[in-house]
Formats: structure tokens, C-alpha cells, sequence
């Protein structure tokens, strides 16, 4: 089992709350070049960020999940007139 330091927690705990707040799952996918991290709303789904190690990946999705979020908004807003 992997032992994460504070500083990655602490990443990893804020993409989730975020994601969470946006109203999006994160996924956290480990492969042989580092991490994936993720989204999943509904049936659909998606990566948002790919790095090295997981702190990495946990903040650099940050961007991506807000500009997602953006998005969704701005598009449910398009449909309501």
C-alpha cells in the first residue's frame, strides 16, 4: 500500500471537495507514468489531468474541473432560455 505525505492528501482532499461542490465525481487512476485524474457526472465521464505523481495530477486538474464546470453551467443555462 502507498503512503501519501500531507501535501498530496491535502491535494487529493481538495479536488474531491471541489469536486463535490461543482457536483462532479473525481476518479484517481494510477498507471506506469504517474496518475490520472479524473471526472464522472451521470453515464459520462472523462480525465482531466495526467502527471507524474498524484499531487501533481490532484492539482493540476483543478483548471480543468472548473473550465468543466463552467461549461456545464453555462449550457444548462443556454437550455433553460
Amino acid at each position: 500500500m502507498a503512503n501519501f505525505d500531507d501535501e498530496t492528501l491535502r491535494a487529493v482532499g481538495e479536488i474531491i471537495a471541489l469536486g463535490e461542490q461543482e457536483g462532479f465525481g473525481i476518479t484517481f487512476e494510477p498507471d506506469a507514468e504517474g496518475w490520472t485524474v479524473g471526472f464522472i457526472r451521470g453515464m459520462g465521464g472523462g480525465d482531466l489531468h495526467s502527471d507524474y505523481d498524484l499531487r501533481s495530477a490532484a492539482r493540476g486538474a483543478i483548471r480543468p474541473l472548473l473550465q468543466l464546470s463552467e461549461r456545464h453551467v453555462a449550457g444548462r443555462r443556454d437550455r433553460q432560455g
